[in-house]
């Protein structure tokens, strides 16, 4: 299960997963020698009951409802509200915003690791999590 889960939050999952998740869930649930392990897929089994459009989201349009899969999500500069004061560039760990000092700032998406650090910085809220 946890490889499937995984699988999907990266972006590389395909709809079947959703039923074979489904399926090895009941599988442990039911095949469980213990009460612990009868009750480890309940969370799978009521994320996808009550909240499989967001698993569909995942999969068929590769984005994360909640925000918050890294390889779901592109952090994004509204250049009508940056003041270009740099904030973030300098608070970047790899370097991928530039920008020139009172100009709109862009991020480089490929080198971004979406750790969230020019969000939590700006101090306009210029950026945004898509």
């Amino acid at each position: 299960m946890l490889e499937i889960l995984e699988r999907i939050i990266e972006g590389k999952g395909v709809m079947e997963d959703l039923d074979k998740l489904l399926e090895l869930a009941h599988q442990v649930k039911e095949g469980s020698l213990c009460a612990l392990g009868g009750t480890a897929p309940n969370p799978v089994l009521t994320t996808l009951k009550y909240f499989r459009d967001e698993y569909e989201a995942h999969i068929r349009d590769k984005k994360c409802p909640a925000k918050v899969c890294t390889n779901l999500i592109h952090y994004i500069i509204d250049p009508a509200a940056c003041i270009g004061c740099t904030k973030c560039a300098r608070n970047c760990p790899v370097s991928c915003i530039a920008g020139e000092v009172k100009k709109p700032h862009v991020i480089d998406d490929e080198k971004c690791i979406r750790c969230g650090t020019c969000k939590s910085v700006c101090p306009v809220g210029a950026i945004s999590v898509e």
